[in-house]
């Protein structure tokens, strides 16, 4: 906790005709204050990548073979066990199953649009109405922007095939009258779109250690406002005791807010380009951001989402293309250097084009000279700071160095300069490490690798280095390896901080050990 930490609440809810509700420090904040605790109101699983060969139980959400899994004695959906405990509990499959058991058979076939995991969310918020009202409540008290999701928009559309009309023609229509009565009196087509959307602006994801991904809804956690450089972090809890604090989430100050300074977290992804962000936040949350990174056409001096400039046919230019403003859709795209100017539809295209391409490797798992030569051929047309050329040197670095061929001494240089470049632009970005903690780890843990290993080369003579020679080396590996630790601090009740962590302590260990023999203190 920070030494700010009292018990005064840290925030007041405020509200604006252009923000709705938001949250502002109550009075200054330093990082790692806690700004907010709290249960969610509901939560429901996802339907998993391959839903024809796994689907996540749905009493406690554990991954099971859908071919051979074991069902639901009373309305067929698969299960891990029919001794699950989540099966019986109300806050986990216990009423939904009453409305689910008006379809009891079981199918093998098309298993992914008969057992629609999307549309359990929905379906326990609507049940709140009547088992725990406060709950219903506050969750209608949540944005739905309906007003941006009626009849004809694809967001109606989607949520009216795979979720409205789904649950009430195999379910809710078909319900006998006392159970309707018990726990729906208030239900209507309008009622479940409604739902949707208010679960479409406000949930939250939570990746489970098994695979399977949750979405929840939490009353005060959904006010915070978003930004593209947040000032707070989330976790969720996931091996408490308790088990009412399951998907408790916590939401911590990472870098230090004034009083009456808003509070915010982020709903997009932090290394995607202001363009790429600011299209998923009005496709989703239905508002344009306009935040100091999304106003600055640099990104902060990343220079994120710059194009080399095209030039005019006649010569090259040595100039970058940054949007003339980036808050206009419509805006041109001018050189630093020339009068060329390319419009944001062509950059657009461009973009898309060269992400599908970068998207297509990174799936194949990218062999060395396949990123090397689609980063070759994007560098002629990108800043070297792009987001796409991001994603391709994040994976070159942790294939460098751990290679026979990609050993050499020319090629660790390669890496540590890439590292240093990579980390530089991950830290501008994301100061607090509340988005990209995982990247900056990972960069830390493979500038280090690459430090101890060009300390351990031999010199061109055949001869090892000396203590002398390679403490330098050393201090700064120190340096790295203890940053890749610190960055994950916050990260270990995920499963893939805490596994990064203890490969990147075993690491820690190696190098204690190697200075040991070499008996170099530092």
């Amino acid at each position: 906790m920070g030494q700010n930490d009292n018990s005064t609440t840290p925030y007041k809810v405020a509200s604006s005709d252009e923000l709705g509700r938001y949250m502002v420090a109550t009075r200054d904040l330093l990082p790692g204050d806690l700004v907010l605790t709290e249960r969610p109101l509901v939560f429901a699983p996802k339907a998993m990548l391959d839903p024809e060969a796994q689907m996540p139980c749905v009493g406690c959400y554990k991954p099971v073979f859908t071919d051979i899994g074991e069902r639901c004695a009373k309305c067929g959906w698969p299960v891990c066990s029919g001794n699950c405990p989540g099966l019986v509990d109300p806050r986990h499959h216990g009423v939904e199953c009453a409305v689910l058991s008006t379809r009891p058979d079981c199918v093998l076939d098309n298993m992914a649009d008969y057992y629609r995991h999307d549309a359990l969310l929905p379906l326990r918020c609507i049940l709140l109405q009547n088992t725990e009202p406060e709950k219903w409540k506050s969750v209608l008290d949540m944005q739905s922007h309906m007003e941006c999701r009626g009849p004809g928009t694809e967001a109606y559309e989607e949520a009216n095939e795979f979720i409205v009309e789904y649950l009430l023609e195999n379910f809710i229509n078909k319900l006998d009258k006392n159970i309707k009565n018990k726990y729906l009196t208030d239900i209507s087509k309008e009622l479940i779109h409604r739902i949707c959307g208010i679960i479409d602006t406000n949930a939250l994801e939570i990746r489970l250690p098994e695979g399977a991904e949750l979405q929840a809804l939490y009353a005060n956690t959904c006010i915070l406002e978003h930004s593209c450089i947040p000032n707070t972090k989330h976790t969720f809890n996931q091996s408490s005791a308790d088990k009412n604090d399951s998907y408790k989430i916590t939401v911590k100050v990472v870098i230090p807010i004034m009083k009456d300074e808003h509070i915010t977290t982020m709903y997009s992804h932090a290394l995607w380009g202001t363009e790429a962000r600011r299209q998923h936040l009005k496709d989703t949350k239905y508002f344009s951001c306009k935040c100091p990174r999304c106003s600055d056409p640099t990104e902060l001096g990343t220079y994120l989402s710059a194009m080399k400039c095209f030039g005019d046919g006649n010569k090259s230019c040595d100039g970058v293309h940054l949007p003339q403003n980036p808050l206009d859709d419509d805006t041109e795209w001018a050189c630093s250097e020339c009068p060329v100017k390319v419009n944001n539809s062509q950059i657009n295209m461009l973009i898309s084009q060269m992400g599908e391409e970068v998207d297509g490797v990174l799936m194949m798992g990218g062999s060395v000279p396949m990123l090397e030569n689609l980063l070759c051929r994007l560098s002629t047309f990108l800043h070297p700071n792009h987001y796409h050329l991001y994603s391709l040197k994040h994976s070159l670095v942790q294939l460098y160095g751990r290679q026979p061929s990609y050993m050499s001494e020319e090629i660790l240089d390669k890496k540590i300069k890439m590292c240093k470049d990579l980390i530089q632009i991950t830290t501008t970005l994301d100061p607090g490490n509340a988005r990209l903690s995982l990247y900056s780890s990972v960069l830390q843990h493979e500038l280090h690798s690459a430090l101890i290993l060009k300390a351990k080369k031999v010199k061109s003579d055949g001869s090892f280095k000396t203590a002398e020679e390679i403490k330098s080396l050393l201090l700064e590996a120190k340096v790295c390896i203890e940053r890749a630790l610190e960055v994950l601090k916050d990260d270990m009740e995920e499963t893939s901080g805490r596994k990064l962590y203890d490969v990147i302590e075993e690491s820690k260990k190696d190098f204690e050990k190697y200075c040991k023999e070499k008996g170099i203190s530092l």
